[in-house]
């Protein structure tokens, strides 16, 4: 299987490498999510990983932000170990292939209350979507004008994976699901409950995600405030890989 070459052509170079993240201390393969918790779990992979190497005081607090370029991170990425080097590791049945997902639902809207309505620059992905919809130049969306009913119509807008900001691309598509042989995915719902088995799974000492949830917008209690039957219709269909495939209920939470 080719591994590398597959995920490289969905993926793009830079999204490979900045989302696949590989441990050669602990011999596991992840995959973040954007909005599934990826910046909490991020820095307790970097933690673990510095645990017994002596750094110094604040190290990890001081130098190294989840969001800093590929090239910095303190994990594995693919092009460090070329192509058949990471086809063999990934076909290693030792080796742990694990990623964290989230309920669609929620996840969306999570995209939304952060990227759109605070005006973050992943707003104009969806922005020039919503020009499409409205037949306007997209200098003419403004970030405070796109409802969450817009937002989601321009989803639809999407064709390809790569097309999609990562925040909202759809989570089976963006880990590769079909192509990487996954272990396991934890649900960022059940994370910390969850963390002493995917520790015990992982090879990892005990877990905590409590570090690096500053992009968190309550979006799991605000989603009857936000979806009607035409928005949840829409999110069905454009991840139904999602639902499918990790699980999640068409239901809208409550």
């Amino acid at each position: 299987m080719f591994y590398y070459q597959n995920c490289n052509q969905r993926l793009g170079p830079q999204q490979m490498n900045y989302h696949f993240s590989i441990s050669l201390k602990n011999m596991y393969f992840f995959c973040e999510v954007a909005k599934s918790g990826c910046s909490a779990v991020k820095k307790e992979l970097w933690r673990q990983e510095t645990m017994d190497v002596p750094v110094p005081d604040g190290f990890l607090r001081e130098n190294h932000n989840p969001h800093v370029p590929f090239q910095h991170q303190l994990l594995i990425k693919p092009f460090q170990m070329g192509r058949t080097k990471f086809n063999e590791f990934i076909r290693d049945s030792n080796v742990i292939k694990w990623a964290v997902v989230r309920n669609p639902f929620t996840r969306i809207l999570s995209g939304y209350l952060d990227k759109v309505r605070r005006n973050e620059p992943q707003f104009k992905n969806i922005a020039h979507r919503v020009a499409k919809l409205r037949d306007v130049h997209v200098s003419a969306v403004a970030h405070n004008s796109v409802s969450f009913e817009e937002y989601c119509e321009a989803l639809t807008l999407f064709e390809q994976p790569l097309d999609f900001d990562q925040h909202w691309r759809p989570q089976y598509e963006h880990i590769c699901a079909d192509i990487i042989p996954y272990t396991f995915f934890a649900k960022l719902e059940t994370l910390d409950e969850d963390s002493d088995d995917i520790a015990r799974r992982v090879g990892l000492a005990k877990l905590s995600f409590t570090a690096g949830r500053s992009h968190a917008t309550g979006s799991n209690e605000k989603v009857q405030e936000y979806y009607t039957q035409k928005t949840a219709d829409i999110v069905r269909k454009v991840y139904a890989n999602d639902f499918e495939h990790f699980g999640y209920s068409l239901e809208i939470p409550r």
